[in-house]
């Protein structure tokens, strides 16, 4: 590892972000009470196992053989996971060194998912035992020992320590020598100064210390991240944000419905807004426009949209394109990794489509401008023709959200990204964030006198505000 960067105790929204970045992060200026402070704007404070002090959680790990543990001798402290033995030990384990030791004492770390790639890849054997719970058993406060997985695939906690407190099986103890092997080749010793401190997750990464001779103080909490189990959904139109596409739209479109009404309806003969409406509201009121009888409508529209897809094929086949717009495929791949990651601290970032298309036309078009429609939720997604209007789809949306992940989820927690005004209206309706961008048919300076929460040319633009999202 290279020389590691320090961050200030006191920007916390760095800290935050490096943390669900690499997992660790190291800080500069932290004393007790700086730790103490972190640790309560981070998280639940867990009462110390040995230590009754001031009731602060904070533990005094020093030379003091009263107390049970090779963390309070000066003996080299092996690589470990804090509190192995509970079924979902402490996510954040915040440390800051008080007193340096006149030699040795340095911190220990091993990153768990470089370690379970490398054995993943060169040793499936023993994969397959340290994936799964019949091999091994870790020791819980009572004393009684568990059958727990070393690396639980459900949870993606890595557990471990090289002590009684975990009862290996014979097939496992085979391959002992393998698995010590793998975490010391990534292992990596850090020499702190009083006043520096790291964090790290404490299902991920494994710590330990070196041995050391004199009088050394290291400053320890840990604790249950505040709940994060308010997920970010970020929603996007498609015209005019995520892509341009409109002669084949406009092509498929007045194809299809002059043969299911059986007469000629063209973007000439026909003057009804195209704009900021969802495909069954456009539908309906071309039908409405060329007189076809009312009764008749819903008939119509659901022969309409069962036939639009194969009109779109054939357009998209006879050279009418669909183009990204700019920057789109490179954001849109920074953020599918946004919510690829196992963040503790941030938010669940959540990729669904908010648009007036049918789902049919959205994938379609979407597709053929090169962009993966596999990065979005369709799940949490709504598309315009199931709704004749725009603040429907955002409420079908949330809907979807909250029956997921939980009635919590509030309309703030929703980013709408879209290219024209009635997107900048309809979110304020819905008291949603909203990115405006000026990718489509609207200008920059048009969208910006709305207001909306960040305006941009192009959608790289918003990468700053959306990168926020994920945190606040």
């Amino acid at each position: 590892m290279t020389e590691p960067s320090f961050h200030s105790v006191k920007d916390l929204s760095a800290i935050r972000q490096t943390f669900d970045r690499d997992g660790a992060v190291f800080i500069n200026g932290c004393d007790e009470q700086s730790l103490i402070t972190l640790a309560k704007q981070l998280g639940q404070i867990v009462k110390p196992r040995n230590e009754v002090g001031s009731g602060t959680g904070v533990s005094n790990i020093r030379f003091a053989p009263r107390l049970e543990g090779k963390g309070y001798s000066s003996e080299e402290l092996f690589f470990h996971t804090d509190r192995s033995g509970w079924e979902t030990p402490p996510s954040l384990l915040i440390t800051t060194l008080k007193v340096k030791s006149e030699s040795g004492g340095e911190s220990l770390l091993v990153d768990s998912q470089e370690v379970i790639k490398t054995i993943k890849a060169k040793d499936s054997p023993l994969y397959d035992l340290i994936t799964n719970p019949k091999y091994s058993s870790f020791r819980n406060d009572d004393g009684i020992l568990s059958p727990r997985a070393i690396y639980d695939l459900d949870s993606s906690i890595f557990r471990f320590r090289f002590d009684d407190g975990i009862q290996l099986s014979a097939s496992l103890i085979d391959r002992f020598p393998s698995l010590r092997q793998r975490i010391y080749e990534h292992a990596y010793a850090i020499s702190f100064e009083p006043g520096q401190s790291y964090i790290v997750d404490n299902h991920r990464f494994l710590h330990g210390r070196t041995s050391f001779i004199g009088s050394r103080e290291l400053l320890r909490v840990l604790a249950y991240p505040h709940s994060t189990n308010t997920v970010r959904p970020i929603l996007f139109d498609v015209d005019g944000t995520l892509c341009r596409a409109e002669a084949l739209s406009i092509d498929a479109f007045y194809r299809c419905v002059s043969d299911v009404v059986g007469k000629s309806i063209t973007n000439e003969n026909t003057t009804v807004a195209l704009h900021g409406v969802t495909d069954l509201s456009l539908l309906r009121s071309i039908l409405r426009f060329h007189q076809v009888d009312e009764a008749e409508i819903d008939a119509a529209a659901a022969r309409f949209f069962a036939l639009h897809p194969q009109y779109l094929e054939a357009s998209l086949t006879n050279g009418l394109a669909s183009r990204a717009c700019p920057d789109v495929a490179d954001v849109l791949q920074w953020l599918a990794g946004e919510t690829q990651k196992r963040s503790i601290m941030a938010r669940k970032v959540l990729l669904g489509l908010l648009t007036g298309n049918s789902q049919a036309n959205a994938l379609l078009k979407i597709k053929a401008a090169g962009i993966d429609p596999t990065i979005f939720d369709l799940s949490i997604s709504a598309f315009g023709d199931k709704h004749p209007t725009r603040l429907g789809l955002i409420e079908d949306s949330l809907g979807k959200v909250r029956s997921r992940y939980g009635q919590h989820v509030e309309a703030g927690d929703v980013t709408l990204v879209g290219d024209t005004p009635l997107d900048i209206h309809c979110a304020r309706d819905a008291q949603c964030r909203v990115v405006a961008v000026s990718s489509g048919n609207h200008a920059y300076e048009e969208l910006r006198a709305l207001g909306p929460d960040f305006v941009c040319r192009a959608l790289g633009e918003a990468r700053g505000f959306l990168a926020v999202v994920a945190y606040y």
